[in-house]
């Protein structure tokens, strides 16, 4: 079958050489987009970096194989679909034409097929992030999970690895990395409404025996010195939530904490807008260096993804 696929610009590369290394075949067709044919559903769906996923189709075109489809993920209710199109001369045409057709119910606010004539495609609802995996209590600023998915793959863990995410909001970094990996993850966060949405979230992935949320401050971290393997964390970046000034105190105490609980071969991953600010604070601390940058676009934002490690001593 040939599905496009959508993820967090930036991505692209890394989601391609999963979907092959599993199976399929796929290529980059736009900024977060791809194109891919596999013979098993399930290699698109197991993939947490996927978004969401759809078919080509254009009005008038048959969707026996978007029903297919949607039947291929074990939903076995009546198809609903919507048509997102803002003429609603338009919409209401398609919406006969397709009802006609199909048999299908026009459900607005609950469907499984999203048929989007601008851009030629039917979005299969019971394939898309939260349908798969499950839906997350979030705030304005959470990250996607696609998101973190993507951030995840960068930080390189691997089974029994320790993860902690020190500005952690809802817990969502931790939690997808629970969902595909054998770990132990902790979420830290100042605010006592992100701490009980994270707690909310454990519980719902089933997750209470390997992912903990404590309140907690980013630059003076309740942890042993070297006893963290991997920090992932969606820092703030004072566009939607904190500010640049205040990064002028997170930023320094966020990078020292990090040097001091990182172990040796530890590996940090960190999201932000502020990037110079960013940069500029880890250059001065000397204590890990930036060995990657990855640019990301999602969600009208635009940051980059910094992977850290230690700066090695001479001689060793």
């Amino acid at each position: 079958m040939h599905l496009i696929v959508t993820c967090a610009v930036g991505l692209e590369d890394l989601l391609r050489g999963d979907l092959q290394q599993a199976g399929a075949r796929a290529v980059v067709s736009g900024e977060g987009e791809l194109t891919v044919t596999v013979d098993e559903i399930d290699v698109v769906r197991s993939n947490p970096m996927v978004d969401r996923v759809a078919m080509s189709w254009s009005p008038g075109a048959p969707l026996e194989d978007a029903e297919k489809l949607c039947r291929a993920t074990g939903f076995d209710g009546d198809v609903a679909f919507r048509v997102h199109e803002k003429d609603p001369t338009v919409r209401d045409g398609i919406v006969r034409a397709v009802g006609h057709q199909t048999g299908w119910r026009n459900e607005p606010g609950d469907w499984q097929v999203n048929l989007v004539p601008g851009t030629d495609r039917a979005e299969i609802g019971p394939l898309a992030w939260a349908a798969r995996f499950g839906a997350m209590e979030r705030l304005p600023a959470t990250t996607p999970p696609s998101v973190a998915a993507g951030v995840l793959r960068l930080a390189k863990l691997q089974p029994g690895m320790a993860l902690l995410d020190p500005c952690g909001g809802v817990g969502t970094i931790p939690i997808v990395d629970a969902i595909g990996r054998d770990g132990r993850g902790l979420i830290v966060d100042l605010s006592p409404e992100s701490i009980a949405l994270a707690r909310n979230n454990i519980r719902t992935f089933g997750l209470k025996d390997r992912v903990f949320a404590e309140e907690g401050d980013a630059t003076y971290l309740d942890l042993a010195d070297a006893s963290v393997d991997r920090v992932v964390s969606d820092v703030p970046f004072g566009k939607r939530i904190g500010s640049n000034q205040e990064n002028d105190t997170l930023y320094p105490g966020l990078v020292r904490e990090l040097g001091r609980v990182l172990t040796q071969d530890g590996r940090a991953v960190v999201i932000t807008d502020d990037k110079r600010r960013f940069a500029d604070v880890v250059a001065r601390d000397r204590s890990l260096k930036v060995v990657k940058e990855t640019a990301l676009r999602y969600n009208g934002v635009t940051p980059t993804a910094f992977s850290l490690t230690r700066v090695r001593a001479r001689g060793r």
